[in-house]
């Protein structure tokens, strides 16, 4: 008997050249395997999308003029001066070894802009030691700032006291007044 007798209609035998050369279950792994790399590679491009948009808008890169003891800084059109530095006993009931760091600064803004930024609620104002701790601070104006008359800011903060005479100050311009794309700017009173 041959072929021609058993198939007489011509439907072709499968060679074994057109057979898959995997079985079911192998496809199977096979397929798990290429969709678990290829969720793998769509988590790690979201993360890495999502990162750059945090960095990009929660994040501003930051640029900080440092100003040696004694020397007049510019911040946000005004001209930054530390003139006074003393401790104080805490105000209230103060929990450990910790002190009141009062420092007074001489203000003089430029222009009628500079006088609103100085006066502007966002200024941020910090003590910082050489480990990137900080501590913060609040000022307390004699006036409200005027465009080319100097005035008076003391800033006082309640810090540790072993780290009083070692701490800087620093104050951070407001977020309002940053340009999109530029950074941060803050201006840093060396000790």
């Amino acid at each position: 008997m041959t072929a021609a007798d058993t198939h007489p209609d011509g439907i072709p035998l499968p060679t074994p050249s057109d057979r898959s050369r995997l079985r079911p279950r192998d496809r199977r792994v096979v397929q798990a395997i290429a969709l678990v790399c290829a969720m793998s590679a769509y988590l790690v491009v979201h993360w890495a999308d999502d990162t750059r948009t945090v960095r990009k808008n929660l994040d501003p890169p930051e640029k900080v003029t440092t100003v040696a003891e004694g020397r007049i800084g510019e911040l946000a059109g005004a001209r930054w001066k530390v003139f006074g530095r003393q401790k104080a006993a805490p105000l209230g009931k103060a929990q450990g070894d910790v002190t009141e760091l009062r420092l007074q600064l001489a203000v003089r803004p430029s222009d009628a802009a500079s006088a609103k930024a100085v006066g502007a609620y966002g200024l941020v104002y910090r003590f910082r030691d050489d480990d990137g701790r900080a501590w913060s601070a609040t000022a307390l104006r004699t006036r409200e700032p005027a465009a080319g008359v100097a005035m008076a800011v003391t800033v006082r903060g309640t810090v540790p006291r072993a780290m009083a005479d070692s701490l800087e100050l620093e104050i951070r311009a407001p977020k309002t007044s940053r340009k999109p794309g530029a950074p941060q700017v803050s201006l840093r009173f060396s000790r």
